[in-house]
């Protein structure tokens, strides 16, 4: 399934760029957030990322590590979008991904680990795809903001086509790469500084 362009270009750039800032906000915060070990803000990621770790393994079937992380990352990416039915939740979320990644990060490296998602190349394509559906789920929530229920509806069908034929061919495409890392390199998705999309 293609990147359609064409349908790229109804995500609002000026919020691709703040989930993107808010996202790094939450990144930098999650230092300090985990060796200072504050636990009402790692639970939640270490606790994903448990389930992760022992759900998949690099011993498992290459299919069934790309179907995990697909449908993990889809899952998670989609509630992104949806949570501007709520209006005030997707830049809270672009932040506390960031926050969330990053202590999973700083868990297993340290603040080599923060360092290491610039280098990670399933972080190039799964980061915009996130930035994509927080965008959308913004501009989603402005309509919601403006219009109510009839705005929502007049501009969600536009906006679920950025989800499918934007954020999910992103999403395949970082799932197929991971999968393969995971499986060549022998270690799970933390010991590659991956799944940046999964919490």
């Amino acid at each position: 399934m293609p990147v359609d362009f064409s349908v790229v270009a109804r995500v609002s750039p000026t919020w691709f760029v703040v989930s993107a800032v808010l996202f790094f906000a939450g990144v930098a915060a999650s230092y300090p957030v985990a060796t200072r070990e504050v636990g009402l803000l790692t639970w939640y990621p270490l606790r994903v990322w448990r389930y992760v770790r022992k759900t998949i393994s690099p011993d498992d079937p290459w299919l069934k590590l790309f179907v995990f992380l697909l449908v993990f990352n889809a899952t998670s990416l989609l509630v992104n979008f949806l949570s501007g039915f709520l209006v005030v939740l997707p830049p809270v979320f672009a932040f506390l991904l960031g926050l969330n990644i990053g202590v999973i990060s700083v868990e297993e490296a340290g603040a080599a680990g923060l360092v290491a998602l610039l280098f990670n190349p399933v972080a190039w394509l799964e980061l915009p795809a996130a930035w994509v559906s927080l965008a959308v789920g913004t501009q989603l929530a402005l309509a919601v903001a403006s219009g109510g229920v009839s705005g929502a509806i007049a501009v969600f069908p536009e906006l679920a086509e950025v989800y499918l034929y934007v954020v999910l061919p992103l999403l395949v495409v970082a799932a197929l790469l991971e999968a393969t890392l995971i499986r060549l390199l022998g270690r799970g998705p933390a010991g590659d500084a991956e799944g940046t999309a999964e919490v």
